[in-house]
């Protein structure tokens, strides 16, 4: 096989890279550059920086009946990766609920010889500045393996379409199940727990809390087997969901903090933030309200701790919330004022709107 690179697109190219985003999402970009992308190759990564309307493309030339797979390892920065073929169709859009961290797999089979697409953006409104890892997994030819791989990402991907709108959800479930006995023919745990993970959202959606308790959980398994120390926690965030759904507060409570531990093994500080205020919430719900203020103290020294201003902003906007329950009204403004500082000066008009909603009627409360 030829040796292989993948290119950065031309700075011309992205315009109209930058016009078919817009249409297909709604969404604008940017293609200004920050300075040329460099390109991986086999067994030489590259780390790239990537903003809010950014798209970071690249181009692959691919003889016909070529496997390609990627890895795009997420640093503080919650990124889609979208793959076309030589005319532009998409191939796939590869997005798991891994959050700003985590890897993200990109496979594509070349059908036919041309020049293939790789897309790297985010479409937060919250998003700041981040990195991520773009590498080269693997480069052959197309096994007869590598064609059920893809048909299991193919199937996947429909069926995730499906179950995005609740009169296709159901349809959604005898996808996934045939994803899901692909990737157990090919022995291929993690992607087996991301189908099972999947299914359980279908299953939460449909109200059906039973059958997503129990595919949750058997993901679970697999990620407390691998090691996979962020899935395990984001689980126990989905396991506290579904307590809470069921009224059950203490167990909601309870997962929270078993996801805890988790997050910081995992070295991921901003979800692990996070889960401080879901706590510190857990604690009002169940009016344990000196409880509920220690952790949001504690949310918040590790919020300013943590670099990232949009945090911070969500933190006191969360601080603000738990001061109206218990009663300080002029504390809670303090924190909401503060939050919406923050979300000005970080060009946030939406998440500063809401904060300007929360203002207002506490102080026409007053």
């Amino acid at each position: 096989m030829k040796p292989i690179t993948i290119r950065p697109r031309a700075a011309a190219d992205l315009v109209a890279v930058c016009a078919f985003i817009s249409i297909l999402f709604g969404a604008s970009c940017s293609t200004e550059s920050r300075g040329p992308l460099e390109t991986p190759s086999i067994g030489n990564p590259v780390i790239t920086r990537v903003e809010n309307q950014d798209i970071n493309s690249y181009t692959v030339s691919l003889d016909q009946g070529t496997y390609l797979a990627l890895a795009v390892e997420q640093f503080d920065v919650d990124v889609i990766t979208e793959a076309f073929a030589p005319d532009w169709a998409m191939l796939g859009e590869f997005d798991t609920p891994t959050s700003g961290r985590g890897t993200e797999h990109v496979r594509i089979g070349a059908e036919v010889a041309g020049d293939y697409r790789i897309d790297i953006l985010t479409l937060s409104d919250r998003a700041e500045p981040g990195e991520y890892k773009l590498s080269i997994t693997a480069y052959r030819p197309m096994t007869e393996s590598d064609k059920r791989a893809l048909e299991a990402v193919r199937v996947h991907q429909e069926a995730d379409k499906l179950r995005a709108k609740s009169e296709t959800r159901v349809a959604s479930i005898p996808l996934y199940e045939r994803a899901l006995q692909i990737w157990r023919d090919l022995g291929e745990k993690t992607e087996e727990a991301n189908v099972l993970r999947a299914m359980g959202f279908a299953y939460q959606r449909s109200d059906d809390l039973d059958k997503a308790w129990e595919h949750f959980g058997k993901a679970l398994e697999i990620w407390e087997n691998t090691g996979d120390l962020r899935s395990a926690a984001f689980t126990h965030v989905i396991f506290g969901v579904i307590s809470k759904k069921r009224n059950d507060l203490q167990g909601g409570l309870d997962h929270d903090l078993m996801a805890l531990p988790l997050w910081e093994q995992a070295g991921d500080m901003q979800e692990y933030t996070q889960n401080l205020v879901r706590i510190g919430n857990d604690h009002i719900k169940l009016q344990n309200n000196s409880e509920a203020l220690t952790y949001f103290q504690k949310a918040l020294d590790y919020s300013q701790r943590s670099g990232k201003k949009s945090i911070e902003a969500y933190v006191r906007s969360e601080c603000g919330n738990a001061q109206v329950t218990v009663g300080n009204k002029a504390e809670a403004l303090k924190f909401y004022r503060e939050s919406l500082e923050i979300w000005k000066s970080l060009n946030q008009e939406k998440a500063a709107a809401g904060v300007e909603e929360k203002i207002a009627k506490l102080t026409a409360s007053s």
